[in-house]
């Protein structure tokens, strides 16, 4: 699972685009969420602008 950082994210929207499974969606106060429809791709976090978006890591 991936985590947007809201402090650096710019809100371009790419990553919604580039999203295969459209689990990426803009979040009603704050740019954009990314919800359990995500596999894990990494597509979104190796093609963001400013690399807003990293892998939560589980212990």
């Amino acid at each position: 699972m991936f985590k947007i950082n809201i402090d650096q994210c710019i809100e371009c929207g790419f990553c919604e685009k580039i999203c295969p499974k459209e689990a990426i969606k803009p979040h009603s106060s704050y740019g954009y969420e990314i919800d359990i429809n995500c596999i894990s791709c990494g597509l979104c976090s190796k093609n963001c602008p400013v690399n807003a978006i990293s892998k939560i890591i589980s212990t």
